[in-house]
């Protein structure tokens, strides 16, 4: 007979908690936010050149298109990390250029360039890939 009493104590107490799960509110998810598992400080063009896309690509919202395309976009990062205006120079999408060159805006400012860069700024570019699923 204890045992009974036991299973059923059990069962009282399990059935509470389900029927809060119930009720559970789920917060919205939280803002996009900065990439920020690179190194404090880039040592060297090689460091930047990997950095840099990934934080284009990190800010990017895609157009949703009904077929893959390509985008490259060029623009001028200054030594401290500050952009001239985005270019598209290449696209296979016209319409997905604006979701590109607003990646490159917003993920600005970025690191400055490596401390021994000798120039005050270096030009570059990013292609983005969107492949449907």
């Amino acid at each position: 007979m204890s045992k009974f009493k036991f299973i059923l104590l059990a069962a009282a107490l399990i059935m509470p908690f389900s029927v809060m799960a119930e009720d559970i509110i789920i917060p919205p998810k939280a803002e996009k936010v900065k990439e920020t598992a690179q190194p404090a400080e880039i040592q060297n063009l090689n460091q930047y050149f990997e950095y840099l896309p990934n934080a284009v690509h990190n800010n990017w919202t895609p157009y949703k298109a009904n077929a893959d395309y390509e985008v490259t976009v060029q623009f001028r990062v200054k030594k401290n990390g500050e952009i001239t205006d985005p270019v598209i120079v290449k696209s296979t999408n016209e319409k997905a250029n604006s979701s590109v060159i607003n990646a490159v805006k917003t993920a600005a400012p970025y690191k400055p360039l490596p401390a021994k860069f000798p120039g005050d700024s270096v030009n570059t570019q990013v292609e983005l890939r969107y492949i449907k699923n």
